[in-house]
């Protein structure tokens, strides 16, 4: 091990949560390609093969086609952490169980000429404005006709003593200051209930695509933000934003739409989702109409830039079309800012918001146009295979010199359900037998997870050359899920030999809001074992580490946070054998006895 490899695993290493390339489609737990592209031009030399066994949306892939020409800041990013980064084409495999994390990842690493798609993505934005545009007309407060930038609506609540209904928007909802009430206390009667509490009404409504009548939560539109010109408004519902939501009502379909019933697993929740059986159920009619029409005229698109469209209505679709985009209150904001669906869940809040998904995807073209500029015509090659990598026949012995991967977090997020909303549109579903996650609803335990991810690590073994390397990002706050992901690389025979963490500058939804959150991702750097009869110690002094861990970690200038030396405490286990003896709750209180 040379000792510039071992410095860059000496200190955290920045991954921001932005750019072209991270920000053309959300995924849950992604890693900037840029930092990927300093750890593969730092473990390979031009013409390596690299390879990730959990490809996500594909960033290993962006990373390997950065390599061959890296943008100013890639290089930049190197020399700051003093990588030994040596730049130039690599040869990339991408395994990817999931329908949409294959479709992603394939069409950004192999993406069309860019102003062909630029040119091709605008005529069918401009397409679906002419036919449907009249969808989101909204009168401005001068009278004036104006677009829909989005809407807020709100779910109508039945106060549990007298029975007086009043919309949550009503109830909790205050200006001047901006205010959002915890607790309801009926106008009527003076009943008071946490708003969790509270009945909502639901209605009987007659849904065409299923043909028959439904039970939904009943949801009424509150407030209209727009803009005439370049001059931007807001103002509360009107007549006439209800007479053409009327109109849009008796609108038939006349593009395809999905009818999928949503098999609910460990996302489901009774309250937000009641009432939703089928994907289109998570939509306002008014943006399931546009949805379609976009998906259906992309097949009249030439044949070289479809996917690239499907990937650009996609990457707004579950993230911004649905009723989970939400509004949030900021410091110091007069009024809410609007923002996208929450990573990692389908929740559905009191106040979903409805976008204008035509405005949406003109802005959102920008950003994958340039994505697309920044790697197009790169001499590394990225090859995506949409199956489990539990057997990667498509590999032969001792082929792949370095492996970067990004494995899913046991029981963190199920990526199967969460996709649904994206993959009924591709029309096929994520098949699930070999999905390595911990589910209730897949009646799949830690031994499960455990078994599947042993089977990864020993094809990773398989197929890696006797001096490659394997880097590890990985996350859990459960010293079980810790114990399989040792056990399962341990029976591969393959062992730590450095660890880092991943210091994301801003963390994702269920790292900042779990009950126990663990910031800053452990990262492993692996390598095979020429020692198989290691075995697992566990008997040590756990506030010796501690003590020595946060002593290292001043030295560096690491920030000092329970959280963050957990992420170093599990690094010490893994390098050093020891088995990781507890869950980040039960350490926090260890070490807050010691910070």
């Amino acid at each position: 091990m040379t000792d510039k490899i071992k410095q860059l695993y000496s200190k955290a290493f920045p991954s921001k949560r932005s750019g072209n390339l991270y920000s053309a489609f959300s995924y849950p737990t992604k890693i900037s390609p840029e930092v990927i592209a300093v750890f593969i031009a730092s473990h390979t030399k031009p013409g390596d093969v690299v390879l990730d066994t959990f490809g996500g949306s594909g960033t290993t892939g962006l990373a390997a086609l950065l390599c061959a020409n890296p943008t100013d800041e890639v290089i930049n990013l190197a020399k700051k952490m003093n990588a030994p980064a040596i730049w130039g084409p690599r040869h990339a495999f991408i395994y990817e169980i999931s329908t949409l994390g294959a479709f992603i990842s394939n069409t950004m690493c192999n993406p069309p000429d860019p102003d062909v798609f630029l040119t091709e993505a605008e005529k069918l934005i401009d397409s679906v404005q002419k036919k449907l545009g009249w969808m989101y007309s909204a009168i401005d407060p001068d009278g004036n006709e104006g677009i829909l930038r989005h809407a807020i609506w709100s779910e109508i609540l039945e106060c549990n003593s007298c029975g007086y209904k009043v919309s949550y928007w009503d109830s909790a909802v205050k200006f001047n200051p901006l205010s959002l009430a915890s607790n309801f206390t009926c106008e009527k009667c003076g009943y008071q209930a946490n708003y969790s509490d509270v009945k909502r009404v639901t209605e009987e409504y007659y849904d065409r695509l299923l043909n028959k009548k439904i039970i939904r939560k009943k949801r009424v539109i509150k407030r209209i933000y727009g803009e005439t010109g370049n001059k931007k408004w807001v103002r509360d519902v009107n007549e006439q934003d209800n007479l053409l939501l009327s109109r849009i009502e008796e609108e038939q379909y006349s593009s395809y739409v999905p009818i999928e019933e949503i098999k609910w697993g460990d996302l489901y929740r009774s309250g937000y989702h009641t009432g939703i059986t089928h994907a289109h159920h998570f939509y306002t009619k008014r943006n399931l109409h546009v949805l379609s029409a976009l998906w259906e005229l992309v097949n009249e698109s030439p044949k070289e830039v479809r996917d690239a469209l499907k990937l650009l209505i996609l990457s707004y679709n579950s993230s911004h079309s649905t009723l989970m985009t939400r509004i949030v209150m900021k410091n110091n904001e007069k009024d809410f800012v609007v923002t996208g669906a929450q990573s990692g869940v389908l929740y559905i809040s009191n106040l979903p918001v409805e976008k204008n998904i035509i405005t949406g995807l003109k802005r959102k073209l920008k950003t994958i146009y340039k994505a697309f500029l920044t790697i197009y015509k790169s001499d590394s090659t990225v090859k995506v295979i949409n199956g489990s990598s539990t057997k990667m026949d498509e590999l032969s012995d001792e082929s792949v010199n370095y492996v970067f991967t990004d494995p899913p977090f046991g029981d963190y997020i199920p990526y199967s359900e969460l996709n649904f909303l994206n993959e009924v549109w591709l029309g096929k579903k994520t098949n699930t037998e070999q999905e390595a996650i911990i589910s209730n609803s897949q009646k799949k335990t830690v031994n499960d997870y455990q078994h599947l991810m042993e089977q990864v690590f020993k094809e990773i073994s398989r197929v890696l050359t006797p001096d490659g390397k394997v880097t590890v990002v990985f996350h859990s706050a459960k010293a079980e899920v810790w114990k399989a992901l040792q056990a399962s690389y341990q029976k591969a025979g393959l062992s730590v030999k450095l660890s880092s963490v991943l210091d994301k500058l801003q963390g994702s939804f269920k790292q900042v809001t779990s009950n126990i959150t663990v910031k800053g991702d452990p990262l492993l750097l692996l390598e095979k074992n020429r020692d198989r009869s290691i075995q697992l110690s566990f008997h040590f002094n756990i506030e010796e580490i501690i003590e020595m861990l946060i002593l290292q970690m001043k030295n560096n200038g690491e920030e000092i946070t329970k959280e963050r030396i957990f992420s170093r405490f599990v690094n010490y286990c893994l390098e050093k054998n020891l088995e990781v003896p507890m869950d980040a709750s039960e350490f926090y209180r260890i070490v807050c006895r010691k910070v």
